[in-house]
């Protein structure tokens, strides 16, 4: 698994949004090499409080931490598979493709899976990745990767079945119940939404799965105890995001001033959300107009 490993931080080298975020994989990518994937799996977690959307970092925290529970011990062993390392490297992403299609293995089908969903299109990955678990019924990654699938393409009910499949082989996967909650948190089913949630931070107490509750609690109208936890939340994750829920709650429980200072924070770490500046203006009428 540990060639696994390495692999898989070969073919997800991406482009970072700052040089925090890429000194963190760098160093997460040391330990992977040591074999400390404990450590490396921190650093993974540090990228994601800065960048909590980045499905590839992700997939690789999901990978390690099946690796610290001793779930996986598979090698990968594929001609297609090295090529395509090789010509990533370059830069040639046809010939990466071109090599992988070439291969007939279920790691060929598998990375293949992986690049089309790298690349956004998702209906090709989830053929890949069916045709990979299809070869190998082991490889039950290929369930969590679909459902990723599925929930970029918002198929809600198509998430939830192959994350029910996932989950059922394996029990301890955080980010599957964190996936789940999202997933039911769009089919505004916020109580399985929250219990899922609260499984996800009862395995790693991360400061996204802590945010994740926040957001469902707000979605449920629960916005005095969203509030507490976002409150709590606030020097860990200091993003427009969560500025946005912040002043969403202090607006929703009346508090109108405090509303429109976060905000304000909201705006100036991110202008172009609509909602935002929406509610923005809104409030601020109702404070010049007294109303």
């Amino acid at each position: 698994m540990k060639k696994l490993l390495l692999i898989g931080f070969l073919l997800t080298m991406p482009t970072w949004a700052s040089e925090i975020t890429e000194d963190y994989f760098d160093i997460a990518s040391n330990y992977c090499i040591q074999g400390n994937y404990t450590q490396a799996a921190n650093y993974l977690d540090k990228i994601l409080q800065l960048e909590p959307n980045n499905k590839n970092i992700q997939d690789l925290r999901n990978g390690l931490r099946q690796i610290i529970q001793g779930k996986n011990s598979s090698f990968i062993k594929s001609y297609a598979i090295n090529k395509s390392i090789t010509a990533k490297k370059s830069g040639d992403k046809q010939a990466e493709l071109t090599a992988l299609l070439g291969g007939n293995d279920y790691w060929a089908y598998y990375f293949t899976g992986v690049y089309y969903k790298e690349n956004k299109d998702y209906n090709s990955a989830i053929s890949y990745f069916v045709k990979s678990v299809n070869s190998k019924p082991t490889l039950t990654q290929c369930y969590l990767e679909i459902a990723l699938c599925y929930f970029e393409l918002k198929n809600w009910q198509q998430t939830l079945t192959y994350l029910n499949q996932y989950i059922k082989i394996n029990p301890q996967d955080d980010l599957a119940y964190s996936l789940r909650a999202k997933t039911y948190m769009n089919m505004q089913n916020y109580d399985s939404a929250l219990s899922d949630v609260l499984t996800a931070s009862a395995m790693d107490n991360s400061a996204e799965n802590r945010f994740l509750e926040c957001k469902i609690l707000y979605m449920s109208k629960k916005y005095s105890q969203a509030l507490k936890k976002l409150l709590e939340l606030e020097d860990e994750l200091q993003t427009a995001e969560i500025y946005k829920y912040i002043g969403l709650c202090y607006a929703r429980t009346g508090d109108l001033t405090n509303a429109l200072m976060n905000l304000d924070k909201s705006i100036i770490l991110f202008e172009d959300d609509k909602t935002v500046n929406d509610e923005y203006n809104s409030i601020k009428s109702r404070i010049e107009n007294g109303t």
